[in-house]
């Protein structure tokens, strides 16, 4: 069984902590920010220092504020 985590703000602070702590305890996470720049590199950034994969960090790009986007997750 998988076990996923959406965390919206992502990309840094207490949102790119978060993602870096349920990857490493083995939780599936998509990484949420307004910013699509930003999220990529923060991504980018997971898996560079934490060696983790495609699989185990995703990125998609989300206006929690926004209807349409919050419908296309």
């Amino acid at each position: 069984m998988y076990v996923y985590a959406v965390v919206s703000g992502g990309n840094k602070g207490l949102g790119y902590e978060t993602c870096k702590q349920l990857a490493s305890k083995g939780v599936i996470v998509v990484l949420t920010s307004r910013d699509e720049k930003r999220g990529i590199e923060a991504i980018e950034r997971l898996k560079k220092d934490s060696n983790f994969t495609n699989d185990q960090v995703l990125f998609h790009q989300l206006d929690i504020l926004d209807p349409t986007s919050i419908s296309s997750l």
